[in-house]
């Protein structure tokens, strides 16, 4: 069989010659998993993640020759956890319609008809995959959940979905989640998240300020400080927050620049990264028909206290290509170890 499907394809005189012709459809995060998340190498095992809690008061007046006892500190832990994930494409020339003229290249039948590493044309295809690998590596670190379920079953997944591509480890929302029902985790709600229908779920006109004035309001003074702390918002709480600035002379530290070609928003200087990625996903995969799962999401924290770990950052992007003689097939080959852990509960503030 092969990675492509070109039976939506009308074939005769001029249809696409190359893949340089051809339009990809984007993916939802073009990203690199760099910008919102510290990356641990060399994690394949269970590994150890320790933390030192604070000290208390320290000084005393003295009174006598024994120095005043101070209080110590206690030593937490969490673990990483990473799991093994693969997959294999594959890619037979025997296989595309005789008239296909982006993978006709070769001058002689064998092995160059068969054998397409390396080509210019499949090197296009390869880049598409690895880009599509750097999508799927950004849904994993948010909306895994080992225990994912569908709406059938008590669960926020759309019927229909494969659930293993979900349930190999625990992402960050369902840690978040799990850290606000056990009062570890500050949260803000949104009321119409619970609206019982798309319209009901619509956000008023400016509430995303409100939202965020009341995460940054109620995040510990450390998270506040932080000279890296930024919020990661859904498109739906961006675009509103956007409404809001266009219509309202907000002050210095409210506004939209831009830096680099690109739109960089802030909320009392605080960056807020937009999450296009986010309302894709649950669109696509958590709906149930009538609504969406918690459309409006943000979370305010640093990129060092969400890190993803991994045995390689290499193996999160590159693929193994290669070409089988005995079977007349190109093959791409991925394979790495993944996980990703929410740190320290003070140094984030979730929103949904």
């Amino acid at each position: 069989m092969s990675v492509i499907n070109a039976e939506g394809l009308t074939l005769h005189a001029r249809e696409a010659e190359t893949v340089s012709e051809v339009i990809f459809a984007r993916v939802f995060n073009e990203s690199d998993l760099a910008e919102y998340h510290e990356i641990e190498t060399g994690i394949d095992v269970n590994t150890q993640i320790a933390f030192a809690g604070r000290l208390g008061l320290l000084g005393k007046k003295t009174v006598g020759c024994q120095p005043n006892e101070a209080g110590g500190f206690a030593l937490t832990e969490k673990f990483w956890t990473p799991v093994l994930e693969d997959f294999r494409l594959r890619h037979c020339q025997a296989d595309m319609p005789a008239l296909f003229k982006m993978f006709r290249k070769s001058q002689r039948i064998n092995p160059d008809f068969f054998d397409a590493v390396g080509s210019q044309e499949f090197g296009v295809i390869i880049s598409a995959v690895e880009t599509a690998l750097q999508e799927n590596i950004h849904r994993k670190v948010w909306f895994n959940d080992t225990a994912a379920a569908t709406t059938a079953n008590g669960g926020v997944f759309k019927v229909g979905t494969d659930l293993d591509y979900f349930n190999s480890f625990n992402g960050l929302f369902k840690q978040l989640f799990t850290a606000v029902t056990a009062g570890k985790v500050t949260r803000v709600p949104i009321d119409v998240n619970t609206g019982a229908g798309y319209n009901a779920q619509a956000l008023a006109a400016d509430a995303a300020i409100g939202i965020f004035e009341k995460m940054v309001t109620g995040a510990d003074e450390r998270l506040v400080a932080a000279d890296d702390a930024f919020i990661l918002a859904s498109r739906s709480l961006a675009d509103n927050y956007r409404a809001t600035l266009r219509n309202k002379n907000l002050g210095s530290g409210f506004m939209e620049v831009t830096e680099g070609g690109r739109p960089k928003l802030l909320f009392d200087g605080i960056e807020v990264k937009v999450r296009y990625d986010w309302d894709r996903y649950i669109k696509t995969y958590q709906d149930n028909g009538t609504k969406y799962n918690l459309p409006h999401r943000a979370v305010f924290t640093t990129k060092s206290n969400i890190p993803v770990g991994t045995l390689s950052d290499a193996d999160l992007s590159k693929l193994d290509v290669f070409y089988d003689k005995t079977l007349k097939t190109n093959f791409m080959d991925a394979a790495y170890t993944i996980d990703v852990k929410l740190l320290e509960e003070y140094m984030v503030v979730a929103a949904y």
